[in-house]
């Protein structure tokens, strides 16, 4: 992949959730490529920092920026900091989000909730405050106008093949990301008069931290060894192999730039194949 890009988001101003590892993280790497000014916002102060630092390395302006997302004050404080310090925002892409599995009967009410809490209810109030700072952007005399002549930013959120259909042993996972398919379609109808784009991304099998704690989590569960419930998955991949975060952050980047103006309301898969909806 180049390092430096082509520059097609040069002087953007993008937040990305849960960018301090992962998918994230590697989306970070290929908007400060293509010039973006990257806020890391992220919960585990751990790696915040240092993936800041990394990103401002490829030339850009890349801020640390911890925070729980699911915490509305807090995000919103977040929103303001970022006009504060950039004076604009551009682009959010809503990353973060937890996975764990759950057995129908015996779901838990926290586990229900907190699901919801990160991976739902957070996608939505982050994509609406979002939203409202793009619009107030857009200048006095034009902000009454059916429509707008160019985009004014792109909202990506990352659902998941999991919310194409349910999983008996993660419902509370594929409502979740079901639910933010939906969510991506809504928020897409309601903000094409502002000539925002709102898309989302379903990944299938990456090698993350998240599929690590999955595949000890399954193998704990069935007396397995580790590896061997992760390998069994990527099999049922078409390809035969798991993604990639560049893969991932190839197509967020492709929805961010300019390319994409007239590209709303839509989910794709990367997914090698799993899903063919």
């Amino acid at each position: 992949m180049s390092t430096t890009g082509s520059q097609r988001l040069k002087g953007r101003v993008a937040i990305i959730t849960g960018a301090g590892r992962g998918i994230g993280f590697a989306i970070g790497q290929q908007f400060a490529r293509e010039g973006a000014h990257v806020v890391v916002a992220e919960i585990d102060t751990d790696v915040v920092y240092q993936a800041a630092t990394d990103l401002t390395a490829l030339g850009t302006e890349a801020l640390a920026y911890p925070i729980d997302i699911s915490d509305l004050p807090q995000m919103r404080k977040m929103i303001a900091d970022v006009v504060a310090k950039f004076g604009r925002l551009d682009i959010v892409v809503n990353n973060a989000g937890i996975s764990n599995k759950a057995a129908f009967l015996e779901m838990t009410e926290p586990q229900w909730d907190d699901m919801q809490r990160i991976n739902q209810r957070a996608v939505f109030f982050t994509m609406q405050e979002a939203a409202k700072q793009m619009i107030a952007q857009i200048p006095e005399a034009e902000r009454g106008n059916d429509r707008q002549p160019f985009s004014r930013g792109k909202i990506i959120n990352l659902s998941s093949i999991a919310g194409r259909r349910g999983r008996a042993d993660a419902l509370h996972y594929s409502v979740a990301k079901s639910a933010v398919i939906t969510m991506t379609q809504g928020a897409a109808m309601a903000l094409a008069r502002y000539n925002i784009n709102v898309n989302a991304l379903c990944p299938s099998v990456v090698p993350t931290r998240m599929w690590d704690h999955l595949d000890a989590a399954m193998a704990a569960q069935n007396g397995l060894e580790r590896g061997v419930w992760y390998k069994a998955r990527v099999e049922r991949v078409p390809l035969k192999r798991p993604g990639t975060v560049e893969e991932i952050a190839a197509m967020a980047t492709f929805l961010a730039s300019s390319d994409a103006d007239y590209i709303t309301g839509q989910t794709y898969n990367v997914d090698g194949g799993s899903e063919l909806n």
